[in-house]
């Protein structure tokens, strides 16, 4: 029994000593990093009990952290035992612009001492990404079949089917994801603003899982993040700047320990954890090249391979009964910016705006139908002619003119019937429908009766609603003074600073009640402080014994008050460290509280 107690003692008296150990603060960084690659700065202080402060960076640099991890390693050596404990704070920076840089010292504070880091240059230079994302992340807008960034292990491309297309030419586009390390998630997906295109999304599946994809001989997760259709709309060279993503990467966390350095246990016992990491592209410039001239006068602005067809509801109509004509664009291109055809409709065939729908399949491939309203206003026999419509095709170059069938409408009917036109009813005579606007003015005795007296003409009606602008006036006088007063926050508090301090009063009577004598007093000197902080209105960071008394003399207090703050303030300290037993009771101290509270508000009031 008495070496377990020798063992016991030496242990906390070995523990005493490690406590009292130098602190000292390290600072691990590169000497040197390329524009836009991720680093890492980290600080390790052998301590576990502090504050720690980090360096101001510099404004240009992107930071994330810090990943913080402590160690507490109890070792025996010889029949020595050590205690080190240690903090390991690691920031993950990326600088975008090329350069010399300082990076200040961080410091670290413990109740006795405060230590600071060394300073460190580094040196950025050029060769990152162009637009300073974070770390390795080296993505470039590449064609269908093009290889990932060699060296990098996590990237995103926009491939293109076509670098070089026509004005209005659609482009397909895949926005892919490549990497080689773990991946918990992606987060803030920001595409670019594809200055000079109409972009249009495409139905793509969310990614759930990456697919194992050979690359140059080594092994890639992939995954497609977005597909997309662009449509240029003017000609030159047109630049797509880099989409930026944020990706969530699983590193293992945590320093190794000098004192315990084996492999297997370093990589058993580290923590993983997930660092957010941003990745881009690489800007694209697409070749747009401008549709030739002359352009016919029947183009509307379609490029693609399309062809064109027409249908119409029926070739006999009666006098004003609707016929449907449909004129339907189909084939590969943009669609959605075809125009509407040019249709020359005979005279006595009323036309309606068309009705267009466009039905894609998922890229620039579909259909684009118009569907125009007619009404024959005239009998006779009416020729719809045929539709011309050209359009640009890229892969033949030139204009193509297409056309869909005309057609023949008969339209039969007794000229000057409409009906449309509203009934006539005649006494003793059937319904029949006339084609003029105008109608007769009803004959006969026409019987009056007396209107009741509008309620806006009555005075007891003015009367409730002088009434009703007077209440709601003092309403909004009454609530402007209660805004007013609130806006005050030093007068609010002085206003309840006794109510706060009975509240807590009766916490401490509660307290007391519930066999809780230590906390107490702890309670009632917090009702105290409180209320001379407020009443006062002396900052609570800034109160102390002083400034509270000379502030209740500036006040005419009298100075048996400010001697019985003094005793009560006393006794409330005392009691917190002397033993239960011994000091004023909690109850005597609660009441004698409560009393003092009660006369200064009395007096200061």
């Amino acid at each position: 029994m008495m070496k377990r107690n020798i063992a016991v003692f030496a242990f906390l008296l070995a523990a005493l000593l490690a406590s009292a150990q130098e602190v000292t603060l390290t600072v691990d960084a590169p000497e040197s990093a390329a524009a836009g690659e991720r680093f890492r700065i980290i600080y390790t202080v052998n301590s576990t009990d502090g504050q720690f402060t980090p360096p101001k960076f510099d404004a240009s640099f992107s930071v994330q952290g810090p990943q913080q991890s402590t160690s507490r390693n109890v070792q025996w050596v010889n029949g020595d035992v050590k205690t080190i404990s240690s903090t390991t704070l690691i920031y993950y920076v990326v600088a975008g612009t090329p350069g010399n840089y300082t990076i200040p010292s961080a410091q670290f504070e413990t109740k006795k001492v405060t230590v600071s880091s060394q300073e460190k240059q580094i040196v950025i230079t050029a060769g990152g990404s162009s637009q300073g994302v974070a770390g390795r992340q080296q993505g470039q807008s590449v064609n269908a079949g093009d290889s990932p960034s060699s060296g990098t292990d996590v990237s995103m491309k926009i491939l293109l089917n076509d670098r070089e297309v026509y004005a209005g030419e659609p482009v397909t586009g895949t926005l892919k994801l490549y990497t080689r390390i773990n991946l918990s998630g992606i987060q803030e997906l920001k595409y670019p603003d594809f200055k000079g295109f109409l972009k249009e999304d495409i139905e793509t599946p969310p990614l759930r899982s990456l697919e194992t994809e050979m690359i140059d001989g080594v092994q890639y997760g992939t995954g497609v993040i977005q597909r997309f259709v662009l449509y240029p709309q003017i000609s030159g060279d047109l630049r797509i700047d880099p989409a930026e993503m944020t990706v969530l990467v699983q590193e293992r966390a945590g320093a190794r320990d000098p004192f315990f350095d084996d492999p297997f246990f370093d990589s058993f016992f580290s923590s993983v954890s997930t660092v957010p990491r941003k990745i881009a592209t690489q800007p694209v410039t697409v070749k747009v090249k401008a549709l030739p001239e002359p352009r016919p006068a029947d183009f509307h602005g379609a490029v693609g391979s399309f062809s064109l067809e027409s249908a119409i509801s029926g070739n006999d109509a009666k006098l004003n009964d609707a016929l449907t004509l449909t004129v339907t664009l189909r084939g590969s291109g943009n669609l959605n910016l075809a125009g509407e055809p040019a249709i020359s409709f005979p005279q006595g065939i009323e036309k309606y705006d068309p009705k267009v729908t466009v039905k894609s399949t998922g890229t620039a491939s579909g259909s684009k139908v118009f569907e125009y309203l007619l009404i024959p206003r005239n009998t006779g026999t009416f020729d719809i002619p045929p539709v011309s419509y050209s359009v640009f095709d890229p892969k033949q170059q030139k204009y193509v003119t297409l056309r869909a069938e005309g057609y023949t409408v008969n339209v039969t009917g007794t000229p000057g019937e409409d009906q449309g036109a509203a009934p006539l009813y005649t006494p003793g005579e059937d319904v029949k429908y006339i084609g003029q606007d105008i109608r007769f003015i009803r004959n006969g005795n026409a019987e009056l009766s007396s209107v009741e007296v509008p309620l806006v003409s009555r005075m007891h009606y003015w009367l409730w609603f002088a009434l009703a602008l007077i209440l709601a006036a003092v309403v909004l006088l009454l609530r402007r003074e209660q805004i007013r007063r609130n806006a005050d926050i030093a007068g609010l508090r002085n206003r309840k600073a006794a109510r706060n301090a009975r509240s807590r009063l009766a916490k401490a009577n509660a307290l007391l009640k519930g066999g809780k004598k230590e906390e107490v007093n702890a309670e009632v000197a917090r009702a105290l402080w409180g209320y001379l902080g407020d009443k006062l209105r002396i900052p609570q960071s800034e109160i102390t014994r002083e400034k509270c008394y000379a502030a209740l003399r500036e006040r005419k207090t009298g100075e048996e008050f400010i001697t019985e703050l003094d005793r009560i303030l006393t006794a409330t300290e005392y009691s917190q460290y002397a033993p239960v037993s011994e000091g004023e009771s909690p109850a005597a101290l609660c009441s004698r509280a409560a009393a003092l509270i009660g006369k200064l508000d009395d007096t200061l009031d």
